[in-house]
């Protein structure tokens, strides 16, 4: 067929087109299922969330849930010195500090990791302030009597259930601390 302009088609040469276009409909969209195959996993994210459960746990007082966060031969050096060994005995030690009638926020950051293999190696800034939960009279809620800024490090292992902490310590950076206010005489 004869159009204007001297283009000629033939209904050939249209199917050929429509052929041509409905493969690269298919093949566009799926160009890249080679590559969604191979599967990429970055444990980093996975460390990361350990270190905010470790606190999450500690400071909401779960301390049963220690077990899927801590190896079983876990080291923890204390800033004031000396170590604690073992998941019981550091589960057992945290839970002896802790108070409900406290409040603790743990505000963990710069969290930088460097992995090989199944163990890597964690360093962590973290802010903990401490208070009472009584509101003092007056106040729109409590203040922390006392803040401590840590530079943490942290040793990973990877085992059959996933990423653990192995070794726990740090270096307390900076604090305050502020006497708690005596509640007003009655």
């Amino acid at each position: 067929m004869d159009r204007p302009g001297g283009i000629v088609r033939s209904r050939r040469g249209s199917v050929r087109v429509v052929g041509l276009l409905a493969a690269l409909a298919v093949a566009v969209p799926t160009a890249g299922c080679a590559a969604d195959k191979v599967e990429y996993r970055d444990d980093r994210g996975d460390i990361t969330q350990l270190i905010y459960r470790f606190y999450a746990d500690t400071t909401e007082g779960k301390f049963d849930d220690l077990n899927k966060v801590l190896t079983e031969g876990v080291v923890v050096s204390n800033p004031g010195g000396g170590l604690t060994e073992g998941r019981e005995k550091v589960i057992a030690g945290a839970s002896e500090g802790f108070k409900t009638e406290d409040r603790v926020q743990e505000l963990v950051s710069n969290v930088l990791i460097d992995l090989n293999g199944d163990k890597a190696k964690v360093r962590a800034d973290v802010v903990q302030l401490f208070g009472s939960s009584v509101t003092p009279k007056g106040k729109i809620a409590p203040e922390p009597a006392l803040t401590l800024n840590s530079r943490m490090r942290f040793e990973a292992t990877r085992d059959s259930q996933g990423w653990r902490l192995s070794r726990i310590e740090g270096d307390v950076l900076w604090a305050v601390d502020k006497p708690v206010a005596a509640p007003p005489a009655k």
